[in-house]
């Protein structure tokens, strides 16, 4: 997957700040967080197998800074699904 540009970043970055994404990590209680610079497409599946190629959801990957939890956070509900070239 290309890299995100900083305009894409800012976009993320505005929409989880509006969402209030603001709390520290659940892991640590680090404040401080970095936005991975590409997306990630988590699998979908039946619970039992997944599908190679099949449906995903595509999402923007935040790490804390300082133990490296993971989280990540669907494009579609941040409103972005579209501005990143994906259909619904």
């Amino acid at each position: 997957m290309p890299k995100l540009t900083d305009e894409q970043k800012g976009k993320i970055l505005k929409a989880l700040s509006d969402r209030g994404v603001t709390r520290p990590c659940a892991r640590c209680g680090n404040p401080q967080f970095s936005l991975i610079d590409t997306l990630s497409a988590i699998p979908l599946g039946d619970g039992k197998s997944i599908i190679i190629g099949g449906q995903v959801v595509p999402s923007a990957v935040v790490a804390c800074t300082k133990c490296g939890a993971v989280s990540f956070h669907a494009l579609g509900v941040l409103g972005l699904f579209e501005e990143f070239g994906f259909k619904p």
